[in-house]
Formats: C-alpha cells, sequence, structure tokens
C-alpha cells in the first residue's frame, strides 16, 4: 500500500485503530483484486481481523509494516475462500421446505414393506450410500471417505439410484 493518500506513515508503533483507518483502501483493493462482490463486510471483518494479528505480530526489523499487512490480509481472505469453496464441494444446502417436499414427493403412499421390496432391486453399494446418506446423516464427504470414491461420484450415485427408486416404483 502506498501512504499518499495519508499524512501519516504506516507504522506498528502507532495505535491499532489509526492503522486499521490507513489500511482501508487497501482491504477495498484486495477484495475487489480477489473478486468478492458478496457478503462484503464479512470479508472485510476477515481483513481487519488480519490486521489486528499483524499488527500484533509485526517486526520492523523484516521488513515494510504495510507489505507484511498486504500479505496476511490477501492470505486469510484466500484461506476463507478456500474453505467457502471446500464446503460448498463437500456438503448441498436445501432449506426445510425443500427438504419436506421431497420427503412428501418421494415418500408418499409408499409402504415400508414396498420400500424393502424395491431396495432388494438395488445393488449393495447403491443400498448402503442411501442408508448412509438418509439414515445415518453422512455427508457426501463422509460417504466418499467410506466407499473410497470422490465427492462428486458419491453425488452422482445417489441422483442415479433416485432416478432408479422412481422409475422402479412407477413401474410396480
Amino acid at each position: 500500500m502506498t501512504t499518499q493518500h495519508t499524512k501519516q506513515k504506516l507504522s506498528p508503533e502507532l495505535p491499532f485503530d489509526e492503522v486499521l483507518e490507513l489500511v482501508q483502501p487497501m482491504i477495498t483493493s484486495i477484495l475487489l483484486k480477489c473478486r468478492i462482490y458478496k457478503d462484503f463486510e464479512y470479508y472485510r471483518h476477515i481483513a481487519s481481523i488480519a490486521v489486528w494479528d499483524a499488527w500484533r505480530k509485526a517486526d520492523p526489523s523484516k521488513g515494510l509494516f504495510s507489505s507484511y499487512i498486504y500479505t496476511s490480509v490477501k492470505g486469510e481472505i484466500l484461506k476463507e475462500l478456500s474453505k467457502e469453496r471446500l464446503f460448498e464441494t463437500n456438503y448441498t444446502l436445501v432449506d426445510n421446505e425443500t427438504i419436506n417436499y421431497v420427503r412428501e414427493y418421494e415418500m408418499s403412499d409408499i409402504n415400508p414393506t414396498r420400500l424393502e421390496c424395491i431396495m432388494s432391486y438395488l445393488k449393495k453399494e447403491e443400498r448402503k450410500i442411501l442408508l448412509l446418506f438418509y439414515v445415518e446423516g453422512y455427508s457426501y464427504s463422509e460417504i466418499a471417505k467410506e466407499l473410497g470414491l470422490s465427492v462428486d461420484a458419491v453425488k452422482k450415485r445417489r441422483t442415479r439410484i433416485m432416478i432408479k427408486l422412481r422409475e422402479l416404483l412407477s413401474s410396480e
């Protein structure tokens, strides 16, 4: 960050409030470079925490304070984006209304005996995926680890199994 816009030079000796105020343009720049256009305030908060951490750990003998802050802030934001992407990959968020609709649609007019009969048409691995997902409440990543598959493979297989079940139900 260049401190041309400010009259005061950025330094770890300044109080934290002043440092945070001075780096606000830098934080905005980093957020835009990381293409963050939603949850802006959340990422600004992550950046503020990173500034505080950098301010606490700053060592003037190891280089420019502004560079250290820039690296710390950008690193924390990228780490948070990575966590978010990993979460979105491993979990499918569904609201309660959708879950209830699916339950009603998929399980209406099915008695347990009929369901058990239909389940016998499924392969052992297909039954295991359904049991782990619906009965045990495992996440996609947990099922993938259990079966030695990728998360995407588990998602695709569950989708295919549900299609197969619907076809079996409609054919009877």
